[in-house]
């Protein structure tokens, strides 16, 4: 590994202990439910814009299922957990989304709050709805309550 690279991996270490020790005292400051609204809010703008770049981007006039799934799953999710962390299934009216890794575990912060989850599940829900129209958004598992995989079932 280069000195550059162990330099830059020093500084995100540093970071990630001192965004783990802000998030300790804000909770104990403000409270969990504060924060998780906080971090809803914050995954539903990100949801937004998120949207309207992959729309862009990509120029897409209309959504489908099918490109939601590949869109989201190789831009969003996959960007942030590595390739092939994540799976999103079409099969009637549903659409499941499985994610396999948590990033934020991933960093060495504490994901039992569900802080990061409230993010994840608003940033998901947001873009669906902004393109698809969805009816119904549900969490099935998250991984911050000992499941294997965060699984979101989204209605049409």
């Amino acid at each position: 590994m280069s000195e550059r690279l162990k330099a830059r991996m020093k500084q995100l270490k540093f970071i990630s202990s001192m965004f783990s020790m802000a998030m300790d005292e804000f909770n104990n400051v403000m409270g969990p439910e504060t924060i998780q609204t906080i971090f809803r809010l914050i995954g539903e703008r990100q949801g937004e814009a998120v949207e309207k770049r992959l729309r862009e981007k990509n120029h897409i006039e209309e959504w489908t299922p099918e490109l939601f799934a590949e869109k989201v799953s190789n831009d969003v999710i996959d960007a942030a957990v590595g390739t092939g962390a994540s799976e999103i299934n079409i099969s009637n009216n549903e659409i499941s989304v499985i994610i396999k890794d948590c990033p934020f575990k991933r960093a060495g912060i504490k994901i039992a709050n569900k802080f990061y989850c409230t993010y994840t599940e608003g940033l998901i829900e947001t873009i669906a709805k902004k393109a698809l129209g969805i009816d119904s958004f549900k969490s099935l598992e998250l991984r911050a309550v000992a499941k294997c995989d965060c699984r979101f079932l989204l209605k049409l």
